[in-house]
């Protein structure tokens, strides 16, 4: 199973060092890890998080641009909840930040390989259990749908929170996730038809409704509509859905998590080109 892993540290060297103890952490238990490192918290680092999905992030505590709890928190109102690992060579740093040791991890520099064993191994409980699996993306999911939401209500201006409270939130089957993306089709649809310029940044995005009802609806659809299934003999618990014969591998999850990613940048690019100006002056 891929794993997706971002290192921030401005000390390459010591992380060069240390580097094949996470590499084997990993391999290890069967995962393929996927490491990009940064030499501070910028632009580009901050991007690379917020563009895709994480799970792991490292960090080092002594990087001055950073506060570590604060950090944390950032991370989470982004909807970012991966494992983050703190480490410094200095103890009063470290006193600073807040761990759990469930997601978050605080450790000194010479601790390093050993809570990276723990953490891989974390990992690997979590992530070769299907429910488990089931109910992180299902959440990943309901993101997605929260930023439709957001481009939807968008288009009614001064009347969007009401139009959240009354109709999205309230509308259930009528206001259905497939009825979301014909909205957002004619959206983008109209806009291109009334405004030459936003075609080609629209063609950009690349936000079509084939692609999502094949890579969003269907696998939502999929995952909502499966349960978990105990073999008594191996004790291996596997998921097994009613709608078509799907083999959840660690593939399949990741698979689905990076177009979860893929489209909530789309949306997200969305809301940023104000098409409601466009279509709703």
């Amino acid at each position: 199973m891929k794993f997706r892993i971002i290192w921030i540290d401005d000390s390459e060297a010591w992380v060069n060092s240390v580097n094949d103890v996470l590499m084997e952490a990993f391999t290890a238990l069967h995962f393929t890890p996927i490491v990009e490192k940064f030499t501070s918290v910028n632009e580009k680092s901050r991007l690379a998080i917020d563009n895709n999905y994480l799970d792991l992030l490292i960090i080092d505590c002594n990087l001055h641009e950073i506060n570590g709890n604060e950090f944390i928190q950032e991370l989470r109102r982004n909807r970012c909840f991966s494992h983050i690992v703190f480490y410094s060579q200095d103890a009063r740093n470290l006193s600073l930040v807040q761990q759990d040791n469930h997601f978050s991890h605080v450790t000194p520099r010479d601790d390093f390989p050993d809570v990276i064993e723990q953490v891989a191994e974390q990992a690997y409980r979590k992530y070769n259990h299907p429910s488990f699996m089931r109910g992180l993306l299902l959440s990943e999911f309901i993101d997605l749908e929260g930023l439709l939401d957001d481009l939807v209500a968008q288009c009614f201006k001064n009347e969007s929170t009401y139009f959240r409270e009354s109709i999205i939130n309230k509308g259930g089957e009528s206001f259905s996730l497939g009825t979301k993306l014909k909205f957002v089709n004619r959206l983008i649809t109209d806009s291109k038809g009334r405004n030459g310029a936003i075609k080609t940044q629209l063609e950009t995005v690349a936000f079509t409704s084939s692609s999502f009802d094949r890579k969003i609806i269907k696998r939502r659809n999929v995952l909502a509509h499966a349960h978990p299934l105990y073999d008594s003999e191996t004790g291996m618990i596997t998921l097994q859905s009613a709608i078509g014969a799907v083999d959840f591998t660690g593939d399949w999850f990741f698979e689905t998590r990076s177009y979860i990613h893929e489209f909530k940048n789309k949306i997200k690019s969305l809301i940023s080109l104000n098409l409601y100006e466009i279509v709703n002056p």
